[in-house]
């Protein structure tokens, strides 16, 4: 019934115990029964006693039972049950051995009372050795043995079995001390073997760990060996046509096509940049200091500002770029999403000889969620270069390390920005020579509810924007400040470009009155770009934007402009990144006044 006890499971000393009474029975019971033969006949060729006839029967038939017990219990799973009703027939049988006492009341011969006593009091010593670990069971045990031989000495009234049954009565302290020291002293080793069995536990987790971490060291070891090889040689090599071009624009008594070779330094440079740019970027992402900015926004509109610079590509290849996504809302950080769904679009274009790029839009099986697949026509990925495609570096189909095919960085950042932002980044299908679909998993927002707060995608054209405006660097490398002002005046700026702030407010005091800043982020003498920013601000009495530029990628000093609402872009800055940014800033000043 519900209400009744269940009763506990057996410790493992218990257990222990019991195995040694069942595997030491065969032995017990072949001395039992030769101790209890001697002694029938001892005293059974001087004594006319039907009841010792019984006893031996009884004796014989009791202990040849619990043997073939014992030989079927050697594979019986131990409980509480099994240990009680051994130890009870235990209690059985040592209580046949003190029926013997009572059975041979009249004492025999001086030869038969010694073999009588020697072999009771073996038998009490017996059970201290094979029941320590049952105390109570112990103590029955030699009571039931001993107790009704000292009654019998006692009882006979002489002084020698009186000092026969006080000697017995010591034998039988000592057999309970003794067996109480084996009890405590069995417990002590058990416990000190179960600690011993924790700490090789213990130590092979130990050692799982640190062989497991040793492999994960080595790994990270040849992986980084790896980068770094991959690395160098892509920085070398546009490093190395650089340097031949800028020879070639100093041969002068050669004729040269000015610009061709520029246009050949502007792609290494790019080139170059790209590479920067990458490593930096999985850098700060394996570093922790992308932190998501999470919004609702259009993914339609975000999936076609994506796919727009990749068309002159597209078409170029004889491509289709197709999209095929409805209007959706979705959750995310939308600067870190536009950089995956871009990466995914260019690498299908690159690997794309003909046939076509095409970026769908699913919902998933709960409808909380949607998948946003980038599918081509291209080469394809075997199943064996699956698991590698999200390596730093590794390229399916480029042995030769084009750069025109990417630097096989691109699946790396998308691998570790999905991870960041929970998308579940996927190979859905692939295989060689049919192509690929790649997806992305995205939280999906209801459109309803944000169909008046969702920004719109407005788009500028900075080329007409950019002439006649004011912009003030402030940089205080002359290479790179003759440079960015050169640059800036090219688009039809007007620049004013100083080494420091203090310059800076000096020329604005003379009546510079910039539409921009372009700010270097660490300035001569430990000053911040931040701080020249808002002395400008201050002393223009007016918000003017403003970009930071910093070669310190995940600095300290780039954080803290960022947690300012700054922009920042890192060196080397990209003339589009720019460009795109001063036309963002002067399409405002051209916006029609809200109604």
């Amino acid at each position: 019934m519900d209400w009744q006890r269940r009763p506990r499971d057996p410790t493992a000393l218990e257990i222990e115990q019991i195995d040694q009474l069942v595997r030491t029975t065969p032995v017990a019971w072949l001395l039992s029964t030769l101790g209890a033969l001697i002694c029938y006949f001892q005293f059974a060729s001087v004594q006319n006693n039907s009841y010792l006839d019984w006893w031996l029967g009884t004796f014989c038939a009791i202990t040849t039972l619990r043997l073939l017990a014992a030989l079927l219990l050697y594979r019986v799973p131990r409980s509480m049950r099994l240990i009680r009703w051994w130890l009870s027939s235990t209690l059985v049988h040592a209580a046949q051995w003190g029926l013997l006492s009572a059975v041979l009341l009249t004492p025999g011969a001086p030869q038969a009372e010694a073999i009588l006593h020697v072999t009771l009091v073996a038998i009490a010593m017996g059970g201290s050795v094979r029941l320590p670990g049952f105390r109570l069971t112990l103590v029955a045990h030699v009571g039931l043995v001993l107790a009704p031989l000292i009654l019998r000495d006692l009882w006979s009234g002489n002084a020698h079995y009186a000092l026969l049954a006080f000697l017995v009565f010591l034998i039988g302290i000592y057999a309970l001390v003794s067996g109480r020291n084996q009890s405590v002293a069995l417990r002590e080793l058990h416990i000190q073997r179960q600690r011993n069995e924790e700490l090789i536990g213990a130590l092979q987790v130990e050692n799982e760990r640190s062989e497991a971490a040793r492999n994960a060291a080595e790994a990270a070891n040849a992986s980084r060996t790896r980068f770094f090889a991959a690395a160098n040689h892509d920085l070398r090599q546009p490093l190395n046509a650089m340097r031949l071009l800028s020879q070639t624009l100093m041969e002068r008594g050669q004729q040269v096509d000015v610009p061709a070779v520029s246009t050949h330094l502007v792609e290494c440079v790019e080139g170059m940049t790209q590479v920067i740019d990458d490593l930096l970027e999985i850098t700060r992402l394996d570093v922790g200091n992308v932190v998501p900015q999470r919004s609702d926004f259009w993914l339609d509109e975000l999936v076609r500002e994506c796919c727009r610079p990749h068309e002159p590509l597209a078409l170029a290849k004889g491509l289709r770029l197709e999209i095929d996504v409805p209007r959706m809302a979705v959750h995310n950080d939308r600067a870190l999403l536009a950089r995956v769904l871009s990466n995914l679009v260019s690498n299908a274009i690159r690997y794309t000889e003909q046939g076509s790029v095409r970026v769908t839009c699913a919902l998933s099986s709960d409808v909380a969620h949607v998948w946003l697949d980038v599918e081509d026509t291209g080469i394809g990925i075997d199943d064996e270069d699956l698991p590698r495609i999200f390596e730093e570096f590794y390229q399916v189909g480029n042995p030769a390390r084009d750069r025109n095919l990417g630097l096989g960085l691109g699946l790396a950042t998308v691998k570790r920005l999905s991870d960041l932002l929970s998308m579940d980044v996927s190979v859905l299908r692939s295989a060689p020579g049919k192509g690929s679909v790649f997806s992305l998993k995205l939280q999906r927002v209801d459109r309803d509810e944000t169909a008046s707060t969702l920004p719109g995608a407005e788009t500028h054209t900075a080329d007409a924007l950019l002439p006649g405006h004011r912009v003030l660097v402030i940089e205080d490398d002359a290479n790179s400040r003759t440079a960015l002002a050169g640059l800036l005046r090219s688009w039809g700026c007007e620049v004013l470009a100083t080494a420091d702030a203090t310059a800076s407010l000096a020329q604005l005091r003379a009546g510079f009155v910039p539409d921009a800043l372009v700010v270097d982020l660490r300035l001569p003498d430990g000053a911040s770009g931040i701080d020249a920013l808002r002395d400008v601000r201050a002393l223009l009495g007016d918000e003017v934007p403003a970009v930071m530029v910093t070669g310190d990628a995940g600095s300290a000093h780039m954080r803290l402009a960022q947690d300012a609402g700054l922009t920042v872009m890192v060196k080397p800055v990209r003339p589009v990144q720019l460009r795109a940014f001063l036309g963002q800033v002067f399409a405002r000043e051209h916006a029609p006044p809200a109604a």
